[in-house]
């Protein structure tokens, strides 16, 4: 499981400690530009830290650290031109795949192709993991599905109908997120939680523990080649400490 214990005094918050209970909606962050233009999928690996696929004719992974705009590594894309999600599973394995050839490669993180095969569904965008089982998400545009992918044999396990027509990213550990952009809306569990992003061409998470806890979401624009950061987070009181610990069992 993908999880971030926020340290205290990292990030600052306005306003007055709040008790753990319901999250109060969606708010902006942070944006970040992209270290090159159309970006793609993104996988964050802490709250600073990301890889990110940037396409275009010569299309490039990144491993970004975005509030210094440094990049600390790159590597061609596999497959090259229509390159498109990524998504990270041990600290040196990605998947990436590619939307023209609809493959889906398994690269190490300094680019060498360890296998691949085809998408099962041809059109493969933005990818994403099944917490609890060996699937990948894939959002398959073309035909608003998001399909469910044996992430070691390549082979259909099943198909979840697109909340909005053109869905371009998914995953998620509190539920499925889909990012749609035809609609501008990114959707948790088929219900709409934000909209008005130009167009929203992936998507990736980070689960909170700690000081505040929440989900951190993560929106790649394709129109303004940026990344948008909202989060639902709670800042939690220490009477409620005990709370939070059963909240993340």
């Amino acid at each position: 499981m993908k999880t971030f214990v926020l340290g205290c005094g990292l990030l600052a918050f306005a306003g007055a400690a709040f008790f753990v209970g319901e999250a109060g909606g969606w708010d902006l962050l942070a944006t970040y530009a992209t270290p090159g233009s159309d970006p793609r999928g993104c996988y964050h690996y802490n709250i600073d830290r990301c890889w990110i696929v940037n396409g275009g004719s010569q299309p490039h992974i990144y491993q970004y650290y975005w509030r210094t705009s440094r990049i600390v590594s790159s590597f061609p894309a596999p497959g090259g031109s229509g390159a498109w999600g990524i998504y990270r599973t041990s600290m040196d394995t990605l998947y990436i795949s590619n939307n023209r050839t609809s493959v889906i490669y398994r690269v190490t993180t300094s680019g060498s192709v360890v296998s691949s095969y085809l998408c099962p569904i041809a059109g493969p965008a933005d990818i994403g993991w099944d917490l609890v089982s060996p699937y990948l998400y894939v959002a398959i545009p073309n035909r608003n599905l998001i399909a469910l992918v044996n992430r070691t044999t390549g082979s259909l396990v099943g198909t979840i109908a697109g909340p909005g027509s053109r869905p371009t990213g998914c995953g998620g550990y509190r539920g499925l997120f889909v990012t749609d952009s035809a609609t501008h809306t990114v959707y948790l569990d088929g219900r709409p939680i934000l909209t008005g992003i130009q167009t929203p061409v992936g998507f990736d998470d980070i689960n909170t523990i700690g000081h505040d806890i929440g989900t951190a979401i993560f929106i790649p624009d394709d129109a303004t080649d940026r990344v948008y950061i909202y989060d639902d987070w709670v800042t939690v009181v220490p009477a409620s400490l005990g709370r939070v610990k059963a909240l993340f069992r």
